[in-house]
């Protein structure tokens, strides 16, 4: 949403600016702050019919608002019911030869550049109240605010809350074998006592008890 500050008779607020409504729209309590609803012109009351309906108060035909250094005459209607204080229509944008700058940014009047305010300075009651505020079923599963005529994108269907799929549970783990004895005697001395037909483990016992002598360690294994 695009937004500026403005300043009616010292009332400084913030202005939500849309091309796609055709009338510049004021709340009452925007008006009471202004002090301005004493100009209101009752004749100009009624019911606005569309997206849901409100009631018009009036209209004040002629005040001056403020908008970055421009001081601009302008004309409110007074209308209950929606979220805003005051919504800068096609009327008011075609009145004073506004332009939108999207690149820059900036609402341009007159040669004047002002600019729009940055997402922390948007009004946050605002977006609390076109959330919480009825709505009716739009075109491709969109929504519509009943008073604010705010579409809203369709919501996304929640993710299936599936159980994460267990782990396979392994089988008993198998005995960690142990490794072979460290040996202090040359790997060619086991080998030749292994190629007898004894053990690596039962070659290293026979080299212990001969000092590492092989043909001694031989004759051991041959009796035993």
């Amino acid at each position: 949403m695009l937004y500026v500050d403005v300043e009616v008779n010292g009332y400084k607020f913030k202005a939500l600016v849309d091309s796609g409504a055709q009338a510049t729209i004021m709340s009452p309590s925007c008006a009471e702050a202004c002090g301005i609803m004493r100009l209101v012109d009752k004749r100009f009351a009624g019911i606005a019919r569309g997206v849901g309906t409100a009631a018009i108060i009036g209209r004040v035909h002629s005040a001056q608002i403020r908008i970055g250094s421009l001081f601009l005459p302008c004309s409110f209607t007074v209308m209950e019911g929606k979220s805003v204080e005051l919504l800068l229509g096609l009327d008011m944008l075609k009145r004073h030869q506004a332009s939108i700058d999207l690149a820059k940014d900036m609402l341009i009047i007159q040669g004047v550049e002002v600019p729009f305010l940055g997402e922390a300075d948007i009004p946050k009651q605002t977006e609390e109240a076109l959330h919480s505020e009825p709505t009716v079923p739009g075109p491709a599963g969109t929504t519509i605010g009943a008073r604010s005529g705010a579409v809203s994108a369709p919501s996304q269907p929640a993710p299936s809350q599936q159980p994460p799929a267990a782990a396979p549970q392994a089988g008993p783990a198998a005995p960690a074998r142990a490794p072979p004895p460290a040996s202090r005697f040359p790997r060619g001395d086991i080998d030749q006592l292994m190629a007898l037909g004894a053990s690596e483990q039962k070659a290293i016992q026979a080299l212990e008890a001969t000092g590492g002598n092989v043909e001694y360690a031989a004759s051991l294994i041959f009796d035993a």
